[in-house]
């Protein structure tokens, strides 16, 4: 089946003008995106393109799929099912990032608990972390990986993002195959149990948040 492959490597830096001919979206690939601004005008009318921009707005659409992997008409309706059953009372157009997402396999899609429910059972247990049977072991291992320190002394916001990014990480590499033996190790990492000095800690969740662009805690 055709997918929007063809895109990822349109416009791409450093390539001559003249070898970008042949790395244009197709026909196929347009039709996709043609397709989903079709549906998604009806799911969300307040924002959507004006017909006057719609073709700038479809390229970047293209664009923005390929880079986030999104590369088949499955995965394209994935989004648009999501899309169907997810926004409520959502009107506003999404943006092509949003979209994108929408499109990508849910933990729950990969037969693992959802985020909030990871989460909140991260919170309650995350103390435990070698005793408490996990409802999978992707969600201990999201919690070795954000260090029971977070848990225990992190803004709230601060440690469900880094554990939102490490579960989904996980989820992503154990639908790929690429975590063969996700049985929690019967000691704790050396990082996950030393002491860790409150200055250290700050300076690690400082790091954190200016990674992420959260800016201080001392904004909120």
């Amino acid at each position: 089946m055709k997918s929007i492959q063809s895109v990822i490597n349109a416009n791409r830096v450093g390539v001559p003008v003249n070898e970008r001919a042949s790395n244009q979206p197709s026909a196929m690939d347009m039709a996709i995106v043609d397709s989903v601004f079709i549906k998604l005008r009806v799911l969300f009318p307040v924002g959507a393109p004006k017909d006057v921009d719609e073709k700038i707005h479809k390229a970047e659409w293209l664009k923005t799929l390929a880079l986030q992997g999104v590369r088949s008409t499955e995965q394209v309706q994935m989004g648009l099912n999501r899309a169907r059953r997810e926004q409520g009372d959502r009107q506003f157009w999404p943006t092509p990032r949003q979209f994108a997402l929408w499109c990508q396999p849910t933990a729950c899609d990969y037969g693992l608990p959802d985020v909030d429910s990871a989460y909140r059972e991260a919170k309650k247990h995350y103390h435990r972390l070698t005793k408490h049977k996990w409802s999978h072991d992707v969600v201990g291992l999201a919690v070795r990986e954000c260090g029971t320190w977070l848990f225990a002394t992190g803004i709230e916001k601060d440690v469900l993002t880094m554990f939102t990014r490490q579960y989904e990480i996980l989820c992503r590499k154990f639908a790929k195959g690429e975590l063969v033996d996700v049985e929690l190790p019967k000691a704790l990492p050396t990082r996950a149990t030393r002491r860790i000095e409150p200055a250290e800690g700050k300076a690690f969740v400082a790091r954190f948040r200016r990674q992420l662009g959260l800016g201080s805690a001392n904004d909120e």
